[in-house]
């Protein structure tokens, strides 16, 4: 029977995203990719590429659907008629922490994998997923003083999403227990009130 070379892509990209969530990026072998998808070596590097381009896929399917929590979670508060700004950031940092707590071994491999890439080797496509992530909050501040400023409101979306992410990875990613996590929102929320306070203060 002839393997449909998608169907074998996506196993693939399945194997490895469950390697490196058990073994982080150092379990991410070939040899046991192919034993387990039941196909040559050479198999597995015609269909992916190298181990790069491999580590690529997992990532963007992560980025991918912490995206797609995002969109959830901006659909769901506008069900709910929830339009107060800081209750809306803090909700989508709720979804990145609870994302990361789900995640954290593949997602520290992604941090891992971007940092030791310049970002000009990094394609289109790859970057895309990223700049999808600050307009979900770029979104939100619309509906504040940075609406009146496009290109201020992108930064300060990047802004936000860079101090949020770095309260999650400094004191999160990784570990399991109750009191980093709770840390980590009190860290959030006086970050979000604080932004939000002098965005109002503008306006």
């Amino acid at each position: 029977m002839t393997l449909n070379k998608e169907d074998v892509r996506r196993q693939i990209v399945e194997i490895a995203g469950t390697l490196i969530e058990q073994g982080g990026s150092g379990a991410l072998q070939v040899r046991a990719i192919a034993r387990q998808a039941g196909i040559s070596v050479g198999s597995v590097y015609n269909i992916v590429g190298d181990i790069d381009a491999l580590h690529r896929m997992v990532n963007v399917g992560l980025l991918d659907e912490l995206g797609m929590a995002g969109v959830e979670t901006s659909r769901r508060l506008r069900e709910e008629g929830v339009t107060d700004v800081r209750q809306r950031l803090l909700a989508l940092a709720e979804t990145y922490l609870a994302f990361v707590e789900r995640n954290h071994a593949k997602w520290n491999a992604l941090l891992a994998f971007n940092r030791s890439r310049p970002t000009a080797e990094m394609p289109d496509w790859y970057m895309a997923r990223q700049e999808m992530l600050f307009g979900i909050i770029a979104e939100v501040l619309a509906d504040t003083a940075l609406g009146r400023d496009d290109q201020r409101r992108q930064t300060a979306a990047r802004a936000l999403w860079s101090a949020v992410h770095g309260i999650v990875t400094n004191s999160f990613v990784g570990r399991s227990d109750k009191t980093h996590a709770d840390e980590s929102r009190a860290q959030i929320d006086l970050l979000v009130s604080v932004f939000v306070h002098g965005l109002e203060a503008e306006a």
